[in-house]
């Protein structure tokens, strides 16, 4: 490392960590690089969506309707699935419904139940925003597909750990 590089903020702390002998280093390394990749990829994503006119959310939202049986999804579902809270479920169902992406439909069985149901619109510009993300990797830039697939893996055992796939 020459003079004018800086190290690594993650390893720097992790380095503090086994220094000052606190608990579980590789744990709370682990942990200061997930939150901090979050901050990039979320930052790149939200870049990419504003050119689309969309929030990080609305995507998420066009996108969970777009794979659903006829594009539809029971709001309550759309909170636990995307696990946001209902409120911000129905403000983005909102903004998503004034320029006409997606609508709200009152379920056929269920006199209760509201649906959101994506508009061909919608459709369009979940695609349109797809391809836009596709093109930075999704946020990952140009990671390879088997790291990629690699971080995906240990994702899914650390969210197993966390109880999120007994859901």
């Amino acid at each position: 490392m020459t003079e004018r590089e800086e190290p690594d903020s993650v390893e720097w702390m992790r380095q503090r960590w086994l220094e000052q002998d606190e608990p579980k280093p590789e744990h709370f390394a682990a942990m200061a690089a997930l939150l901090r990749t979050t901050i990039l990829v979320t930052d790149e994503m939200d870049r990419v969506l504003k050119e689309c006119q969309l929030s990080r959310t609305g995507y998420l939202i066009l996108i969970t309707l777009q794979t659903s049986r006829e594009q539809t999804r029971l709001l309550g579902q759309l909170g636990k699935v995307l696990l946001i809270h209902p409120t911000t479920v129905t403000m983005a169902i909102d903004q998503l419904e004034k320029p006409g992406l997606v609508r709200r439909v009152p379920h056929p069985a269920d006199r209760r139940a509201i649906l959101a149901r994506l508009t061909a619109e919608g459709d369009d510009l979940a695609e349109r925003a797809t391809k836009a993300l596709a093109g930075i990797g999704y946020g990952l830039g140009d990671v390879p597909a088997a790291t990629a697939s690699q971080v995906t893996a240990a994702l899914q055992r650390i969210r197993q750990a966390l109880g999120d796939l007994d859901r």
